[in-house]
């Protein structure tokens, strides 16, 4: 499982407050927290904060740093993202293999480090990482910037942590009824079908198909309560 107390985010000169305020949003939304500010060549500011939307408290907490050796010090696990190829005999990866490396090892702290908006990390920089990091994109056009990158690498962490996510409009489907209401139900579904001469005694593989298709929807207790509702209401209509 991969524990976001162990992953530390790692802003390497970067140039613009807004982007310092940007990737504090990114970390929060997909639960991390911990930001390092190496060597910026920006101040966090009011532009920062707005930036950031809800997410100020990590720009409160972030530290501050001309040292980046000191920063990725204790960490055994180092990712330096890049968008192009470098002359530096380094293993490059994508966000959703470095996931499944987190998820397998055992790292007591890690580091992923995001270099300066214009030009990324340095070479110097890069190599002092355990492995680089490369969003697959566009050929053509590889430009990402900051809080978008670090959101598509975080996204894959999170989503491989197994942790509780937001879901919307998210249907529980361990309620799944039992037998005997189903069978109820196709009971039920079958008079009202006759009723209205949509099944003949003679065709038994409409009725057949017809429970087939309801079958593989795993109904819940209460859709078929929703469902005999309609065939009842049906019922009361052909009165």
């Amino acid at each position: 499982m991969i524990e976001s107390s162990k992953i530390k985010i790692v802003l390497v000169e970067t140039s613009h407050p807004g982007n310092i305020g940007s990737a504090a949003r990114a970390m929060k939304t997909m639960g991390f927290y911990n930001l390092f500010l190496v060597n910026p060549k920006c101040e966090i500011n009011e532009i920062s904060y707005a930036m950031a939307s809800n997410a100020s408290d990590v720009l409160d907490k972030a530290i501050v740093s001309n040292n980046l050796e000191e920063i990725i010090g204790d960490c055994s696990l180092i990712i330096g993202a890049t968008a192009r190829q470098r002359d530096i005999p380094l293993e490059i990866i994508n966000p959703r293999e470095l996931s499944k490396e987190i998820h397998f090892n055992d790292f007591q702290k890690i580091a992923i480090l995001l270099g300066n908006e214009a030009r990324g990390l340095t070479n110097k920089q890069l190599s002092l990482c355990t492995k680089g990091l490369h969003i697959p994109s566009n050929k053509n056009y590889t430009s990402l910037n900051i809080a978008s990158s670090l959101q598509i690498i975080l996204y894959e962490l999170l989503f491989e942590s197994k942790n509780e996510l937001s879901n919307i409009n998210k249907i529980d489907k361990n309620d799944v009824a039992t037998n005997d209401k189903l069978i109820n139900f196709f009971n039920h579904l079958d008079i009202v079908l006759k009723e209205i001469n949509f099944i003949k005694d003679d065709r038994p593989m409409i009725s057949r198909k017809i429970r087939q298709i309801y079958k593989k929807a795993n109904l819940s207790d209460e859709e078929i309560n929703i469902l005999r509702g309609i065939l009842s209401a049906i019922e009361n209509h052909s009165q």
